[in-house]
C-alpha cells in the first residue's frame, strides 16, 4: 500500500484524494462532452454537475454513517469531520447522484434516458481510476487468502485479497462490453437508455460478486449491506431493461426460440424410440 504520495513537514499528499480529484474530473469531463454531442446547452450541464458533486458527497456520507452508527455515537461532530472518522458509501453517493440527474432531466427536459446515458459513460471511467487511488490507500480491506497473487494491507499480518483489484478487471470488462452494446445500439437503433441498464446491470453483478471478498463488519443476515444495495440496483436496472430496453420483446424472441428448439430435440428423441420399437417388432 502507497497511502501518502509525498509529504513536505507536516504536510501530506493522500494518494485517494488525488485519484478522488482526478475521478471527478474524468467523470466531470466526460459527462459534459457526451450531453454536448447531442446539443443540451451548458447551462444546464454545469448545473447537474455542480449539484450531482455535492449531493452525492453528502448521501455518500450519511449512508456510511448510517451503517456505522458505533463509530458517531460517542461524538456525533465526527460526521462532519472527514479528517477524524474517514468514511463514504460508494453506491449511497451513486444512488443520490442518478436521483439528483433525473430531476435535473426533469427540470431542464432533457431525456432521462439520454442523462443516464451521459453519467455511465462518465462514471464507468471515472470508477476505474478511483479504484487505483483505493488500492494504494488500503481502506478498503480484502479477506484473508492463501492465493499468490495476495497483497499485505497496513495494520493486518495476514496476506488478503486485492479487492480493488479484482473490481479494476471487472471494471475493465464491463468498459469493453458497454463499447460492444454501443456499437450494437447505434446500428440496430436500439432505445436511448439502453447503455445505462446494461452497466448498471453489469456493475451491480460484478460488484456483488467481488463483495464476497471484502471484510466487512456491516450484515443484513447472510449478506453484506452493500450487497443487499447492489441487489436493489440490478431488480431496478432489469426491470427498467424488460420494461423501457426492449427486454420484453428479446425474451419472446428468446422464449420462442427455446421453445422450437426444444420440439425439435424431444421430436427427434421421440423418432429415435418409435423406430426401435417398430424395428424390435
Amino acid at each position: 500500500m502507497f497511502p501518502i504520495l509525498f509529504s513536505v513537514g507536516s504536510m501530506h499528499l493522500f494518494s485517494f484524494s488525488v485519484f478522488l480529484i482526478l475521478a471527478w474530473f474524468i467523470w466531470s469531463f466526460l459527462f459534459w462532452r457526451y450531453l454536448r454531442a447531442l446539443a443540451v446547452a451548458e447551462e444546464p450541464i454545469f448545473d447537474a454537475m455542480f449539484v450531482t458533486t455535492i449531493v452525492t458527497l453528502v448521501v455518500s456520507r450519511l449512508s456510511f454513517v448510517f451503517t456505522h452508527m458505533a463509530l458517531f455515537k460517542e461524538n456525533w461532530l465526527r460526521i462532519i469531520a472527514l479528517w477524524v472518522q474517514p468514511g463514504l458509501s460508494l453506491y449511497g453517493g451513486l444512488i443520490g447522484a442518478v436521483i439528483v440527474l433525473i430531476f435535473f432531466a426533469m427540470k431542464y427536459k432533457i431525456r432521462v434516458a439520454h442523462m443516464m446515458d451521459a453519467f455511465v459513460s462518465a462514471f464507468m471511467w471515472a470508477y476505474t481510476v478511483g479504484l487505483i487511488g483505493s488500492f494504494l490507500d488500503g481502506t478498503v480491506i480484502g479477506k484473508p487468502a492463501g492465493v499468490a497473487w495476495a497483497v499485505p494491507y497496513a495494520g493486518h499480518m495476514e496476506l488478503r485479497h486485492p479487492v480493488q483489484l479484482y473490481q479494476f478487471a471487472c471494471m475493465l470488462l464491463i468498459i469493453l462490453i458497454i463499447s460492444l452494446i454501443r456499437h450494437a445500439a447505434k446500428k440496430h437503433t436500439w432505445a436511448d437508455g439502453t447503455i445505462a441498464m446494461w452497466f448498471f446491470m453489469l456493475f451491480s453483478s460484478s460488484a456483488f460478486g467481488v463483495e464476497f471478498f471484502m471484510e466487512h463488519t456491516v450484515y443484513w443476515g447472510n449478506l453484506s449491506a452493500n450487497q443487499w444495495v447492489l441487489v436493489g440496483i440490478f431488480g431496478q436496472s432489469l426491470g427498467a431493461f424488460y420494461v423501457r430496453g426492449g427486454g420484453k420483446e428479446r425474451l419472446k424472441i428468446w422464449g420462442s426460440a427455446v421453445i422450437h428448439i426444444s420440439k425439435k430435440v424431444v421430436g427427434g428423441i421421440y423418432a429415435k424410440f418409435s423406430k426401435r420399437h417398430t424395428e424390435s417388432n
